[in-house]
């Protein structure tokens, strides 16, 4: 067996144990919050695919402003985020909760993802935000507007490369280690 055909075996091995071996159990960091104006602090640090769920429930009316600090593990490169929140009508009985902002910083206050609103389905206002995320701590802003009671949900799920990048990333390994060892040859 000459080095080429092991080195394709190798890689062959490598790629399908990365594709079938079982993924880590993701955990959810929940927050949940029953006064407009708080601050939390997450001790445990978010791994790949892990989830930040933050949830509010409260009868005060006035300014919304709750930060949620959490650390970000290694491994992990992105983000995904979504929220949704209560705006029954004005005149209208049940939560209202207006002028909803989320913003994401990193530990020097720079701002890193803000929410764009997705629209209003029912009675529930949503948004969306996501982007790089690499490790470190982060603080989670959320602004706005208690008319009446507030509720309001954010999740952010932290993610990795996919199993396919990496098999792009051996493959690519394994033409370049081919090329060289063909010019290696042809010399």
């Amino acid at each position: 067996m000459n080095s080429l055909s092991v080195t394709k075996a190798g890689a062959a091995l490598l790629l399908g144990y990365t594709l079938l071996a079982p993924a880590a159990q993701a955990e959810t960091q929940a927050v949940f919050y029953n006064h407009l104006v708080s601050t939390a602090v997450v001790a445990a640090p978010l791994l790949a695919q892990d989830t930040l769920f933050v949830d509010t429930f409260t009868t005060e009316r006035g300014s919304l402003l709750q930060t949620t600090t959490f650390t970000v593990g290694s491994g992990v490169q992105s983000f995904t985020g979504n929220a949704a929140w209560l705006v029954t009508g004005a005149s209208e009985f049940g939560p209202r909760l207006t002028g909803v902002n989320i913003d994401l910083f990193d530990s020097s206050h720079n701002l890193v993802q803000s929410d764009t609103f997705a629209g209003v389905l029912g009675a529930f206002a949503h948004s969306t935000f996501n982007g790089l995320l690499g490790p470190g701590i982060y603080t989670l802003v959320a602004s706005g507007l208690g008319v009446r009671d507030s509720v309001l949900d954010i999740s952010i799920t932290t993610a990795v490369p996919e199993p396919e990048t990496y098999g792009m990333l051996l493959a690519g390994l394994g033409l370049i280690g081919y090329s060289v060892r063909r010019r290696k040859t042809a010399v």
